[in-house]
């Protein structure tokens, strides 16, 4: 039996809208893993952990779903403590610069500064 909903004061829209499709992250991470303890303690052991998008803030966090620039980070890596990427800058620009790396590994530079904007790995040669 189905309802004819359009004859009724408020009728249920027609179409659904599309879901997005999210691509698999470009960084080798696991659901689980935390990706900065496996990388820097070398510590691979299984904890929970939440998505962080590399590049945020100015719709870099779409741009970021569509590319693939995801890690899976444990709450004191993503948002709790002092080497979390929200509250440490140089922990994220070291992820934004692991990125761009893996990124070029596939693409151009010029479609990531095309892309992104920035260029995270000339702030490494200017600190050297």
């Amino acid at each position: 039996m189905s309802i004819d909903y359009s004859d009724m004061a408020f009728p249920k829209p027609g179409k659904k809208k599309k879901l997005k499709k999210h691509k698999k992250s470009i960084l080798k991470t696991e659901r689980g893993t935390c990706y900065l303890c496996a990388r820097l303690n070398n510590d691979y052991r299984n904890q929970y952990t939440e998505e962080h998008h590399v590049l945020f803030g100015s719709g870099m966090r779409e741009k970021s779903e569509e590319e693939g620039l995801k890690v899976n980070l444990c709450l004191k890596h993503h948002r709790e403590g002092p080497e979390a990427v929200h509250n440490n800058q140089a922990i994220r620009i070291e992820l934004c610069r692991i990125a761009q790396e893996e990124y070029e590994k596939t693409h151009t530079h010029s479609e990531w500064m095309g892309t992104f904007k920035k260029n995270y790995l000339e702030e490494e040669d200017a600190e050297s």
